[in-house]
């Protein structure tokens, strides 16, 4: 009995507190588009962001814990490509226009290309918290700290539309054996196409990585205030099995429902911010015990 009382009371006196936190924050968010192919100028992307929702943590020391979520998010990002010009030599799957199919080389020119991301998502982060010893002031009975935290958030979308608008298309094709031009045979994708639009849906689950830093502030021995600047990034692009490559956009079906453009080799969706989260402390009976 003497050593489960011993025992017992050993784990009580180790027990760190917990905190039970609602949190929001609002982002500017881009896309980072890796190794743009040759040909394609004048990429801009810009748009906003916003995350909420509530947290759990579990402390493991005075400096360490392990934060835990469920919220709700959002992306509404627009990428702007100002004109693309791209060359496909020896074209594959060339239209009998002369008679016998013959090889061509495609000349594709395409002037203000619009791309609208739309995301809502539920959220789901894990992350390892980092914290130093509260600082008080003689003046001021509010303790602050420093802290940062890292790690991976499971967005889920719930809504993952994307919106793609063409200004102008212009498709041409030179026959290299014939020593010719086309490019008046809009049945084959190929003169002058003006205005289209489409809408489309892409990938569901989207891996990204967190990172968070500021300070925390001391309410009182029950509530915490944490102020912080944040960065996402997105591991994988869910937008990627959605696009097809410029010479896509060569038949009668494509260009009446365009799909997402392949103008780069990788891309990343990313947001910088700010955030609040206000916690309530559920502090053990014996802490810090000495």
């Amino acid at each position: 009995m003497l050593a489960l009382s011993v025992s017992a009371s050993a784990q009580r006196r180790t027990k760190m507190p917990k905190e039970f936190s609602i949190f929001g924050g609002g982002n500017y968010a881009f896309v980072y588009h890796q190794k743009v192919l040759s040909g394609v100028y004048g990429v801009s992307s810009n748009g906003f962001g916003a995350d909420l929702g509530v947290g759990f943590t579990a402390f493991a020391g005075k400096h360490i814990g392990f934060h835990f979520g469920l919220g709700v998010g959002m992306n509404n990002v627009k990428t702007l490509v100002d004109s693309i010009t791209f060359v496909s030599p020896n074209f594959a799957n060339a239209p009998s226009l002369f008679g016998d199919e013959q090889p061509y080389d495609l000349y594709t020119n395409l002037s203000g290309y619009d791309e609208k991301q739309n995301m809502y998502f539920l959220t789901i982060p894990v992350l390892l918290q980092f914290q130093t010893l509260p600082q008080r002031s003689h003046r001021a009975g509010v303790g602050k700290s420093f802290y940062a935290m890292a790690g991976v958030k499971l967005n889920i979308l719930l809504k993952k539309q994307y919106e793609v608008e063409v200004q102008e298309l212009k498709n041409m094709a030179y026959f290299t054996q014939l020593e010719n031009w086309a490019g008046t045979q809009t049945f084959a994708g190929l003169g002058r196409f003006v205005g289209n639009t489409a809408n489309g849906r892409f990938k569901t689950i989207m891996p990204v990585f967190t990172f968070e830093a500021g300070m925390k502030w001391e309410l009182s021995k029950k509530t915490n205030l944490y102020t912080g600047a944040y960065f996402d990034c997105s591991l994988t692009d869910p937008t990627k099995n959605s696009r097809i490559s410029v010479n896509k956009y060569t038949s009668a079906e494509n260009l009446a429902e365009l799909s997402l453009l392949d103008f780069y080799d990788k891309s990343f969706s990313m947001g910088v911010g700010i955030k609040l989260r206000l916690a309530f402390v559920k502090t053990p009976i014996c802490f810090p015990c000495r």
